[in-house]
């Protein structure tokens, strides 16, 4: 009776917990290092976007693009300290700032997230909350306090809300946990991999490790080959990205507050920057010095390729994919001359787009670029 009854409570217990535990056979697994690069033209079809500028529009810098609920949501950290939402065409809809110290504002903006429903949730670190606004109206509020330091976030569901490198005493203390609204209550899902070292005095070469596609949320386990995907409360190991050019764990202690050091090695891939999920497949980044790699995962294939986009004229040099949308991946140009020029000796641009690039100027807003990949 002792031995069933134990049975039983650990059962219900382990049933409890976050858990990363999956078929492995469902794991993709690539040896990027043999990847062969590919002749074909990556890229089959661009759309560009210019994003409108009105007195309430004009951004200082986009640091991060999610497409939700077909609206992009851009977030300034500079000019605006906040949220500019724009239609499928670019055309300005509105802004949420509420920068200050009272109810329903916020100090230290670090991340935002976007529901199903459009509601906008701010990530407000000087005061260990996340702010839920009202998609119709932004007086209408919900402060969460987490009552901790992390740098990023996302909404998973309307109970659960992932954090990634959630730090403490100078340290991060997790890469994954999960906050339940309902109990309020946060949980560790995956542990830093690397113990040795002080991550946190390497320099980051992405802007984020939790990458959106949709409603599906992937993370980037940094220093190792591992894609997780969340999942509810759990996680699940979607991809290893296995390489000879990964740091070890001793070459990183060296390497700990000599970011010079860091940034000029030639040898080693920096980070995973990218992770991106389509109808058809996977796309992915990572951070090599001079140039980034570019790979894409076929559904249908089953195979990964490398992508030559650094000599693609059609995105005009950008070589930073911020989101995705729909089937399209999606990276922003700012003004420039020279990338005019670029832009007007693209074959094939209609007479609109000419135009377009041609009334662009230093006072105009940033141009969205989503471009759908030959492969499929």
């Amino acid at each position: 009776m002792r031995q069933l009854l134990f049975l039983l409570l650990s059962t219900l217990f382990f049933s409890c917990q976050p858990s990363s535990r999956q078929d492995h056979t469902s794991i993709m697994s690539f040896q990027l290092d043999t990847v062969q690069a590919s002749d074909v033209n990556p890229v089959c079809e661009v759309k560009y976007i210019p994003l409108e500028l009105t007195d309430n529009s004009l951004i200082g810098s986009i640091d991060k693009i999610l497409y939700r609920n077909k609206h992009f949501y851009i977030f300034d950290k500079s000019a605006n300290m906040g949220i500019l939402i724009f239609n499928e065409n670019g055309k300005f809809i509105k802004v949420l700032n509420r920068t200050g110290e009272g109810p329903g504002e916020y100090i230290a903006p670090i991340d935002f997230d976007v529901d199903a429903e459009g509601n906008i949730y701010i990530a407000d670190n000087a005061r260990q909350k996340i702010i839920k606004y009202d998609a119709n109206d932004f007086r209408q509020y919900e402060e969460i306090d987490l009552k901790c330091y992390f740098m990023e976030f996302a909404i998973i569901d309307k109970e659960y809300i992932v954090l990634s490198e959630i730090y403490d005493q100078g340290k991060i203390r997790d890469k994954l946990a999960i906050y339940s609204k309902k109990d309020k209550k946060i949980q560790s899902l995956l542990k830093p991999a690397l113990t040795e070292m002080d991550e946190l005095r390497i320099p980051r070469h992405s802007s984020h490790y939790l990458y959106r596609s949709g409603d599906k949320v992937y993370f980037y386990q940094r220093f190792t080959p591992e894609i997780y995907n969340v999942n509810d409360k759990n996680i699940d190991l979607t991809a290893n990205l296995f390489s000879d050019k990964y740091f070890k764990e001793e070459e990183l202690k060296a390497l700990e507050g000599n970011s010079r050091a860091f940034m000029l090695d030639m040898k080693h891939i920096k980070d995973i920057n990218a992770f991106y999920e389509t109808a058809n497949g996977y796309f992915c980044s990572s951070s090599t010095f001079p140039l980034p790699q570019f790979f894409w995962i076929s559904k249908t294939e089953g195979n990964i390729h490398s992508l030559n986009l650094t000599e693609e004229n059609k995105l005009l040099g950008n070589l930073t994919i911020s989101g995705v949308a729909n089937n399209y991946l999606v990276c922003s140009s700012n003004y420039s001359e020279e990338t005019v020029n670029t832009a007007l000796k693209i074959d094939g641009l209609s007479e609109n787009t000419k135009q377009m690039f041609g009334n662009w100027s230093e006072d105009s807003n940033p141009i969205l670029i989503l471009f759908q990949l030959s492969y499929q």
